[in-house]
């Protein structure tokens, strides 16, 4: 192996190790990523499942057999049971707090409610009959198919698709948009010109709010063909919850594509944001599977605020007074960013 091969992989990894943000998008973000999946769903080694007990007149005779169901280690699959009146039980299943419902009924029997298109429904029920087959008293299980509209898994799913589309048309159509400019010297060359800075960013977010529009519509009409997911709340709130959501995004965008003027660098920092929020803020399950602590924090994410606001909407039929605290929020973090994307913009 002649010398000067040597010396071109020697450059190479020297350039490589020279730069904070390569090590970092290489070294600790998988980590940092790795850690946060594994606060998730990596408890003990065993997976939680919350099941949701509707408390009835027939609840304390079946109380012995649900504590033996809690407290079996048959499995290595843990569940959590957690009280609720009828109401409140559908109503976290909706918000896809649990997947399952326990409704006790007389004579020491059992009625399952669950999506049967929902896989982890389904063994979740499957491993809770065989429990209930091992009781003393040997319980009978019902099983009562979930097939309305806004409590199946489907319905949970749309609205964080949703949300997950305006993050992501957002953070990449504005901010990466925004970042390959400065990177083609086309910033340099727009100040040049007589135009309001602030115009030009907010330009980015009005094309953006449109463009996005058509795409979750799309998406809407899909949802409304081929699964029957239908709005059963306000049109008014759903579409307040959509604009602040738009605002949000398109103000963290221009924060994000404030600074970097290499591409290494901007697709990092996108691909952080948009990917720690995806994983985070509950599109594809509840964020209830962290820890409570982070829980708390990860309700006030944006994602989070959008996904949920959409969700309370769509499948629980929320008004627009129901759904004001999201929308303040999102705005505020619309503007907040905005704000402070606009003082640090580099513009060259």
């Amino acid at each position: 192996m002649n010398n000067s091969f040597v010396n071109l992989v020697a450059i190479q990894f020297r350039e490589f190790i020279r730069e904070p943000s390569s090590l970092f998008w290489a070294l600790l973000f998988p980590i940092g990523l790795a850690g946060v999946l594994g606060l998730a769903f990596a408890e003990k080694g065993n997976v939680t499942n919350r099941v949701a007990v509707i408390m009835n007149s027939y609840s304390q005779a079946s109380k012995k057999q649900i504590d033996f169901l809690q407290r079996d280690a048959t499995f290595d699959t843990r569940f959590v049971f957690k009280d609720a009146s009828r109401d409140q039980a559908f109503t976290q299943l909706k918000r896809g707090a649990v997947s399952l419902i326990l409704e006790p009924l007389p004579a020491g029997k059992f009625s399952f409610h669950f999506d049967p298109q929902n896989e982890a429904a389904r063994m979740q029920y499957l491993l809770l009959e065989k429990k209930l087959q091992q009781t003393p008293e040997g319980a009978v299980a019902e099983i009562h198919p979930i097939t309305t509209q806004g409590s199946r898994y489907i319905d949970f799913l749309i609205p964080g698709m949703i949300a997950l589309g305006v993050m992501n048309s957002c953070i990449w159509g504005i901010g990466w948009g925004l970042i390959e400019w400065r990177i083609r010297k086309l910033l340099r060359r727009m100040i040049a010109t007589p135009m309001s800075r602030v115009e030009f960013l907010l330009a980015h977010f009005v094309t953006r709010l449109l463009l996005c529009l058509i795409e979750s519509v799309s998406l809407l009409l899909f949802a409304r063909l081929i699964f029957d997911v239908t709005v059963q709340g306000s049109n008014i709130a759903l579409f307040a919850v959509y604009l602040t959501g738009v605002a949000a995004f398109g103000g963290i965008a221009i924060l994000v594509a404030a600074r970097p003027q290499k591409t290494q660098i901007g697709s990092g920092i996108i691909n952080m944001v948009t990917l720690s929020l995806m994983i985070l803020s509950g599109v594809f399950f509840n964020y209830t599977n962290f820890p409570v602590w982070a829980a708390r924090i990860i309700q006030f994410l944006p994602l989070t605020l959008l996904a949920d606001g959409l969700r309370a909407v769509c499948n629980e039929g929320a008004g627009l007074v129901q759904v004001v605290g999201n929308c303040l929020l999102l705005l505020a973090y619309g503007v907040i960013c905005f704000w402070a994307g606009l003082r640090v913009f580099r513009w060259h």
